[in-house]
């Protein structure tokens, strides 16, 4: 297999790393042995860490944006030591899906061995994060022709030897073969070792241990490699003292150091896999990754970054990816118009066939709800519901269908990639979402409607690669598709833009501009302590608990306890004798074309391009599609479809044409919703106030049993903010004085929270203020399906020596005044202060404020009335 420019240059850094990498640990060693030989014991050097700063200084290693200056920088290197503490050589490739990373992992293993190992045989654990991957990379490493199996035999002069976990190997076989064994990274990613199988006595490795009562060899060599395991041989009845060591494959791999490989780097991220993978011992530790360090703390060591736009050059995907979504439309008109596409790309491929003699056969992946046997008949789409479609109504042969799930593959061991092969549909929901690989998969389907967005963002990646990675010069087989229905446009658009930032083709998501938004910079992880005086102070909040049992209590459950108490016969769409369809809606097909190219900046710009189509109407109302769409408001799918039957009766006994329904079944739908939201909301607030009454909803702290019921507000926060956000001061630019914790950023706040927290900031009888973080802090849970989140919390000083008052306010501009949402805030708001005005509640320490009669008050500030509101709240 020819290597492409972009993985020449991975390797030629890998050479450059190694020789560096090999100078220093010669030179600690040399050192180490000098010391010695003058009866000086000394710590060897760190010569990975040494490596790196070398490669720093001669700038060879990729750059990012500095999280205090916004310049770019070198990133420092992040140790890993194994179970004896010696520092272990830790690299990470960071390519793109569709960039090789087996191929050059394959590669990595050949340089490693002959330029820096300087041997043929030895033991590499190749570490896979999924079944797909594991079945893709034992099949081809076990084929002789495949080229990833040729490069192992080069690297071992012929003598490879794979493994899964379950073999039996010796010590002989490490020395004379090159092993690779494939694991799955959750086998050394459980909490507890001692469980796993890897970890136990098997009896099946006796070449690498002295016999189970060679007592004194065995300590010796636990004396040499102190993290080896051992048996409690008191258990079986040998002397005590006696020391045998567990004949494991986790104490196998730690005698003989292997080489590991991390397939998607960036999962192996967690405490207990990395303690876990570092506890053998490893020699070297190889990751690869699309998308390493994504998350709060850097967990890699970037040795080489390839973009996106890499691969496009290289003509290894299939871009521009073109968006199509299908306006008023349903799942089986997107079906149709996919499969539209996929006959027109077949044709395409055809001619090329027989201009090139090159084979493609383009394949669409359509993405369903359920896959389950059990689970159709409800209203998710499934996957025989698409397969009985594509049969009945688009004439597809059943050959041609294949369902690929956690339950039934029916792609099985077929070659996607012969020209024997029939299968040009592929259902799935989860099943291929990472790992699967196939450069014939042209067009994407998603119609589970209901995670579009998420879909697109996951699946992306799977219809990106080009086959042969070779262009063809024909635009349409140049090209990848994807279609979905009754999307946001620009929603669709960012998902797909997302989808490739996740796939490791928008480099790294800083360094994505939009226009006129001037440099990026990158964003830093911050720690925000508690002022010194209000540290240690456990402050509690109540919550909106409901009654278990007679003493007992638990958080409010919308769905349990609200929901289920409701009488849905009792809802009806109430405008269904006067709604009437627009007449000017039509169907239409928006396509989207998103494509990335890299500017001289080295950054990755992304263009989209529109057009719109208008479409003729066919086809019948999907009952059970739109039933799933009102079951949003009525959860029972059955008085849902009682609902929906009973308006569409009344439509047609209006005589308002078929045609003119489909079309606007939507905005029907969304009518609909809106209508049975309010009455639905109406009878959930009635039972919300009669049970807080009687004493079944309750709202305040408790000081016994679990008082994990209540709310504590953290010791510290965290908040993710680049070096353009600055703190909050106040207006004379004076820092804040009486916020609870040391500072707070502008970007939290808008122009009216800002005013509210100088307002407080200045309150004379404020002991302290904080602004709530959005999503994330306390919340209240009321009648609405929804959690409200409060804005600010304040404690205000009584009158009354002692006593204090919680104060929860939140603010709303004036456009939101009267806005459904805004008013049952003010409801919820006003019912809770009454509540507590007659009962009391604790605050802060439960000890010191046990029955103190402290009150709480719950405020709606609007933009034009917030001060009177806040001075009245805190006087």
């Amino acid at each position: 297999m020819q290597l492409k420019d972009f993985q020449i240059k991975v390797l030629d850094q890998l050479d450059r790393y190694l020789r560096l990498l090999r100078d220093k640990r010669e030179e600690s060693e040399a050192f180490v042995e000098f010391q010695r030989q003058r009866g000086k014991a000394v710590t060897p050097a760190n010569y990975c860490k040494d490596t790196w700063a070398a490669l720093n200084e001669q700038g060879q290693l990729p750059l990012f944006r500095d999280t205090r200056h916004g310049a770019l920088v070198h990133a420092d290197y992040i140790d890993r030591h194994d179970g004896l503490n010696r520092p272990i050589p830790n690299i990470c490739f960071k390519v793109p899906t569709a960039g090789g990373k087996t191929l050059l992992a394959a590669s990595a293993l050949d340089h490693l061995n002959a330029d820096y190992f300087r041997q043929q045989t030895g033991f590499v654990l190749w570490v896979v994060p999924s079944d797909s991957i594991y079945t893709q990379t034992w099949k081809a490493l076990a084929n002789r022709e495949h080229p990833y199996r040729q490069l192992l035999e080069r690297a071992s002069g012929g003598r490879v030897r794979l493994l899964d976990r379950w073999d039996n190997f010796t010590r002989q076989d490490t020395e004379e073969y090159l092993c690779v064994m494939l694991l799955m990274l959750q086998a050394a990613g459980r909490r507890s070792t001692e469980t796993l199988k890897m970890f136990q006595d098997s009896g099946h490795y006796e070449s690498f241990f002295p016999p189970t009562d060679a007592f004194q060899a065995s300590r010796e060599l636990i004396e040499k490699v102190s993290n080896l395991q051992t048996n409690d041989l008191a258990d079986a009845g040998f002397m005590p003292g006696g020391v045998s060591l567990r004949q494991s494959l986790g104490n196998v791999l730690r005698l003989i150091r292997p080489i590991i490989v991390i397939d998607e780097g960036h999962r192996a991220y967690s405490e207990t896999a990395r303690h876990t993978l570092q506890g053998f011992n490893p020699r070297f530790i190889l990751e690869l990754s699309a998308t390493p360090n994504a998350g709060k703390v850097r967990m890699s060591n970037i040795l080489v970054d390839i973009a996106g736009t890499d691969l496009k050059a290289e003509q290894m995907i299939k871009m521009p990816l073109n968006v199509v979504n299908m306006v008023h439309a349903d799942w089986k008109r997107t079906l149709t118009e996919a499969h539209a596409q996929l006959d027109s790309l077949k044709t395409e491929a055809r001619k090329f066939q027989s201009a090139s003699g090159r084979y493609i056969r383009p394949i669409m992946i359509v993405r369903v709800d359920r896959t389950g046997n059990d689970q159709r008949g409800g209203p998710e789409l499934h996957a025989e519901d698409v397969r009985e479609f594509l049969h009945d109504k688009l004439s597809v042969k059943p050959e041609s269908v294949a369902v690929k799930s956690a339950t039934l593959d029916e792609i099985g061991d077929a070659d996607l990639l012969d020209p024997q092969c029939e299968i040009r549909y592929v259902i799935t929901k989860d099943a291929l979402r990472e790992g699967w690989d196939c450069p014939f998969a042209y067009v994407l389907a998603i119609l589970s409607r209901t995670t579009a967005q998420t879909a697109m963002t996951q699946m992306i990646g799977r219809i990106l690669r080009q086959p042969d990675t070779v262009l063809t010069q024909v635009p349409a087989l140049d090209q990848s598709y994807v279609f979905c229905f009754d999307q946001e446009v620009e929603e669709a658009a960012n998902a797909v833009r997302q989808g490739l930032e996740e796939e490791g083709m928008g480099d790294l998501s800083g360094d994505v501009k939009t226009a006129n938004n001037g440099p990026a910079l990158s964003a830093k992880p911050v720690t925000v302590a508690r002022r010194d005086r209000f540290k240690g102070l456990r402050i509690f909040l109540p919550q909106v608990l409901c009654r278990d049992g007679r003493d007992a209590f638990r958080p409010l459950d919308y769905e349990r306890d609200i929901l289920a108490g409701l009488d849905w016969e009792s809802f009806h769409y109430t405008r269904r004798a006067d709604f009437t369809p627009d007449e000017h809606d039509k169907l239409e097909k928006v396509v989207t074309q998103v494509d990335m190219d890299r500017k001289d900046t080295g950054e990755t710009d992304f263009s989209f391009a529109r057009d719109v189509e208008e479409m003729a109407v066919e086809g019948q109302l999907d009952i059970p599609f739109l039933t799933r769409l009102l079951t949003d408001v009525i959860p029972n799918p059955w008085q849902a479809v009682r609902i929906l039957e009973e308006t569409l009766e009344a439509l047609a006994g209006r005589k308002v044409p078929s045609e003119r329904v489909f079309t606007n079944r939507l905005v029907l739908i969304k009518e609909m919703k809106a209508d049975l939201q309010s009455q639905v909301n109406a009878a959930a607030e009635s039972l919300f106030r009669s049970r807080l009454a009687a004493g079944h909803i309750c709202f305040h702290l408790i000081s016994a049993g679990d008082s994990r019921l209540n709310w504590e507000l953290a010791e510290t926060l965290e908040f993710t903010v680049t070096d353009a956000d600055p703190v909050l001061r106040k207006m004379n630019a004076e820092p804040l004085e009486r916020t609870l914790y040391e500072r707070i950023y502008e970007k939290e706040v808008n122009p009216l929270e800002k005013e509210v927290a100088w307002y407080l900031d200045g309150g004379k009888a404020i002991r302290w203020w904080h602004r709530l973080v959005s999503r994330q802090d306390y919340y209240l849970q009321g009648w609405q399906r929804h959690k409200v989140y409060p804005d600010f919390l304040a404690c205000v000083e009584e009158s009354q020596p002692g006593k204090i008052r919680l104060t929860l306010l939140e603010t709303k501009g004036m456009h939101l005044a009267g806005n459904p949402d805004t008013e049952y805030k003010r409801r919820l708001f006003d019912l809770l202060t009454e509540h507590t005005a007659t009962r009391p509640v604790e605050a802060g320490e439960l000890e010191l404020f046990r029955n103190s009669g402290n009150k709480m008050v719950f405020k709606l500030l609007l933009a034009d009335t917030w001060r009177a509101e806040v001075a009245g709240a805190i006087s």
